[in-house]
């Protein structure tokens, strides 16, 4: 167990930690919050249960940790999404803030999208499934606190994927346009758009298989690795 290092100002006197716990779900908060309170009882601690009541906290408050389900209204009263987490998870780290981030979520897989962004990021970043024990999530915390990134080792083996080539995938399974259609929105040529698919091809490791539809075996390995919903 790593033991917290409290953040010193120039006078060496201790800086109150701000955490900001962002979940739809009241019985996560209500496992979460008691944890920290017992780990860092000086820390201020605040929670939010969408995406936008969270951005609001995080200007008025600048927290210097972020704790975050991936799947999350985007405002009050607003059905769940990951792509709602993941577009949050972005805006905080292009953030001049760099806040020490820890996502905490039953699917951790979409984070893949985002590796080029984690590998670059000034803040602290860390990533587990809800289902493992409290201590592994305190154990986390003091990584990310510490500016370590840590993501699973599943994530760690995963190929690192170009946004353009996420932007097809999204065009072509969540949008449903051919490649034609696809060429235009992105404003490349339909030669691009074919070396994409071929690109994404090769890094999912997808073969041609008699009897089975290449792009049809390509959205199934996306989805199962968290590239697309």
């Amino acid at each position: 167990m790593f033991k917290s290092i409290p953040v010193m100002s120039q006078d060496t006197a201790p800086v109150k930690q701000t955490f900001l716990v962002v979940d739809d779900h009241e019985a996560i908060l209500a496992g979460t919050i008691p944890a920290l309170q017992g780990k860092y009882p000086e820390a201020k601690i605040l929670t939010a249960q969408d995406a936008q009541t969270a951005l609001s906290q995080v200007e008025g408050y600048h927290p210097n940790l972020v704790i975050v389900d991936l799947c999350l209204p985007e405002k009050p009263h607003a059905p769940a999404q990951t792509e709602v987490g993941i577009q949050l998870l972005k805006t905080l780290m292009e953030s001049p803030l760099a806040p020490n981030l820890v996502v905490l979520s039953t699917n951790v897989k979409p984070l893949v999208r985002l590796k080029p962004t984690i590998n670059a990021y000034e803040g602290g970043f860390a990533a587990m499934d809800k289902s493992l024990p409290i201590q592994e999530m305190l154990r986390l915390i003091d990584l990310a606190l510490r500016g370590s990134i840590y993501l699973s080792p599943e994530l760690r083996s995963r190929p690192e994927f170009d946004r353009k080539w996420l932007e097809v995938l999204k065009l072509k399974f969540q949008e449903g346009l051919t490649d034609k259609a696809i060429a235009q929105k992105m404003n490349v040529s339909d030669r691009t758009v074919r070396n994409y698919w071929i690109r994404l091809q090769d890094s999912l490791g997808i073969y041609n298989e008699p009897g089975k539809e290449l792009r049809i075996q390509i959205e199934i390995a996306a989805r199962k690795i968290g590239l697309i919903n």
